[in-house]
């Protein structure tokens, strides 16, 4: 269980370098006056090569099972000098180090420094994208989409954070949605198409299909959980009339904060989803059905599935629907407990209902 913990801690930290880096870029009449303290910039910074080494000391274990008469830190050598992903994460440490020293050192005072902390920032990201799964299926498509997957994410989710969490003083509501509002789109299709394109390299067997196993599962739950985290920027975006432009803001930043904890169940399960085994058509052995499948499916043994309509996966579809529109209601009237009860309704009645409904 750890290493979706670490596996969150280094998304977020990502996300924070990349929100505080694009305020830096800013000026301070088109943003709400954010504090956020130095040092949890620092931690994000270095935590990047920090969280992501989780990985690297889980291989490790795992190739001890197969050379136990072989030390652990000998194992560990063989990572970091012969696997790709381990010669990826000496240039992180490397990089995120530096990153760190930048940001202690500068503050990021001048616009050089700034641009230097960006560049390896961006170079961060690279990195990771070159150690990711879809990268060692296919350096071509793979790499380029999850290197602006993440990347995207990082930019919107990481301001979304900072202000959401850290903004003390003005608003300057309309102006920071001029600019923040565009930005949020471009990301979001950004992170849609990049997701396409990762979807075709890892899931070989078909989009259904996965739904048997574990990775296809938190596949679809991160799917559904994105409707609700779009509508909700949306509204955020778009509808902040009923907040006086900006002025009402003690509910506009409970709903900003409401908004960015979605998204971070999108991480978790992004983390998670990272260290599941994605369905290959090469694989040599049968994939292996999750507990919750072989709970709504006791006596389904092929998991090349199909879609089929049925009763309970209708009534649950249908339930989740009506949850759905209730989000709009919930989020007029401010009512931030009905809100979080539709989001989870209209989250969880659909993916039970589609995992019915395949046989």
């Amino acid at each position: 269980m750890y290493i979706y913990f670490f596996e969150t801690l280094l998304y977020l930290s990502f996300a924070i370098t990349a929100g505080y880096l694009v305020l830096e870029f800013i000026p301070s009449r088109f943003k709400p006056e954010v504090h956020v303290p130095a040092r949890m910039i620092q931690l994000a910074a270095i935590g990047i090569p920090v969280f992501s080494f989780a990985s690297i000391v889980r291989t490790s274990v795992i190739l001890m099972d197969f050379a136990p008469q072989i030390s652990f830190a000998e194992v560990l050598l063989i990572v970091l000098n012969d696997y790709s992903f381990g010669r990826a994460w000496i240039m992180s440490f490397i990089l995120g180090s530096a990153l760190f020293m930048v940001i202690s050192f500068n503050g990021l005072k001048h616009k050089s420094s700034k641009g230097v902390a960006a560049g390896i920032w961006a170079c961060l990201v690279l990195v990771h994208g070159y150690a990711s799964h879809p990268a060692a299926l296919s350096k071509i498509w793979g790499l380029p989409a999850q290197t602006i997957h993440v990347g995207a994410v990082s930019v919107w989710l990481g301001i979304l954070i900072l202000v959401a969490w850290f903004r003390k003083g003005s608003w300057n509501w309309k102006a920071f949605t001029r600019w923040y509002t565009p930005l949020s789109i471009a990301c979001m299709a950004l992170i849609v198409i990049a997701g396409f394109v990762m979807m075709s390299i890892i899931i070989e067997v078909g989009y259904i299909s996965s739904w048997g196993i574990n990775y296809g599962e938190a596949l679809l739950l991160k799917h559904l959980l994105f409707i609700p985290l779009i509508l909700l920027a949306f509204m955020n975006g778009f509808l902040t009339k009923i907040y006086a432009n900006g002025q009402n803001k003690r509910g506009l930043q409970s709903w900003l904060k409401a908004e960015s904890l979605v998204a971070l169940f999108i991480l978790i399960t992004t983390a998670f989803m990272g260290n599941q085994e994605p369905p290959h058509e090469t694989e040599s052995e049968e994939p292996v059905p999750s507990n919750l499948f072989k709970l709504l499916h006791a006596d389904l043994n092929d998991l090349s599935l199909q879609w089929q309509w049925n009763m309970a996966g209708t009534l649950c579809m249908a339930m989740g629907l009506i949850s759905f529109f209730l989000l709009f209601a919930a989020y007029r009237k401010n009512k931030m407990g009905l809100f979080t009860a539709c989001t989870a309704a209209a989250v969880i009645f659909p993916f039970l209902g589609l995992l019915q409904s395949v046989s």
